[in-house]
């Protein structure tokens, strides 16, 4: 199910850089998400990965000055519904 454009959205990322508030995610499909909040998990089996509290953008958004991090989606395992 896709988020629309305003709504509030958590994502994690595996990045070697750095994630800062107000960069912008960009999947491989050109959707593009403002950071709102970070992250970086300390502990456990995925120590230094961010999660991330985004903005969804719309499409006539615009990144000026910002850094922009691309991204690809994990491919999910079957679900039981």
């Amino acid at each position: 199910m896709t988020a629309p454009a305003g709504a509030i959205v958590s994502l994690y990322v595996d990045l070697v850089a750095p994630v800062a508030i107000d960069d912008i995610i960009e999947t491989h499909t050109g959707r593009l998400y403002r950071v709102l909040a970070v992250r970086v998990q300390q502990r456990g089996k995925h120590a230094g990965r961010q999660h991330l509290r985004c903005l969804v953008l719309d499409g006539d958004d615009t990144a000026v000055g910002s850094t922009i991090h691309r991204i690809r989606w994990y491919k999910r395992g079957r679900s039981a519904a």
